[in-house]
């Protein structure tokens, strides 16, 4: 998946590319890790960390060392079966943006262009206004599905602007035998769902630490 991604990537007009920077924050993959996946060489500015520890559903802290060590005033934030149009960063770049707003995408297949629901965990933003939402909950390491909290404490915080028509395209396990997860499964045992759901309501009442973030060791790779 992240050579169709570098693919695409390559591909960007030089004035694109000039004009981005591309982090890819792999959560210690076992079988593929991301610096070791061939690159063309005209890509714009990359970097990759990697994820010291090797968790199940670790995607939180991904998201946290992504927008910490991002040197630009916006983020795009997204998953790696999700390739980002041309014409979508191009939209995106000549604006006009709130920085006091946040904004989601629409999707489509990028195997036909139909049209699928909107990503629930692809977001535009500021690098400030991700911190001020307080970033992802490492807490919930290990737990699938608890991501979603992020959305809930930005949703209270900014308005959410929806772009319909600035779309990401989502890559299926048809076209890409890796676009989803190979080793994990998504379902959660009974002890995971119980504490998921006691964790979250713990932290609602303010009954436990806040939201925690950077808590996983990480290292710069490229």
């Amino acid at each position: 998946m992240l050579a169709l991604q570098w693919s695409h990537i390559a591909a960007y007009p030089k004035s694109l590319k000039d004009r981005i920077r591309v982090i890819i924050v792999d959560d210690a993959s076992a079988g593929a890790p991301a610096a070791a996946v061939s690159r063309p060489q005209s890509l714009p500015e990359v970097s990759i960390f990697r994820i010291s520890r090797d968790i199940r559903w670790n995607q939180d802290a991904a998201r946290n060392i992504g927008a910490f060590e991002a040197s630009t005033p916006w983020l795009l934030l997204t998953d790696i079966d999700h390739v980002v149009p041309a014409e979508t960063l191009q939209m995106v770049l000549d604006g006009p943006l709130s920085e006091d707003k946040f904004y989601t995408f629409g999707r489509v297949k990028l195997d036909g262009g139909g049209r699928r629901e909107p990503h629930p965990n692809s977001y535009l933003m500021t690098r400030s206004l991700y911190w001020e939402i307080g970033g992802h909950d490492e807490d919930f390491a290990g737990i699938y599905g608890k991501d979603f909290l992020f959305r809930k404490r930005a949703e209270r915080l900014f308005e959410r602007v929806h772009l319909e028509n600035v779309v990401l395209a989502r890559v299926g396990t048809t076209m890409v035998p890796d676009a989803g997860t190979t080793t994990i499964t998504r379902a959660n045992s009974l002890g995971q769902r119980i504490w998921g759901y006691l964790l979250e309501w713990l932290k609602t009442a303010k009954l436990w630490r806040g939201v925690q973030t950077l808590r996983h060791s990480y290292e710069r790779e490229l």
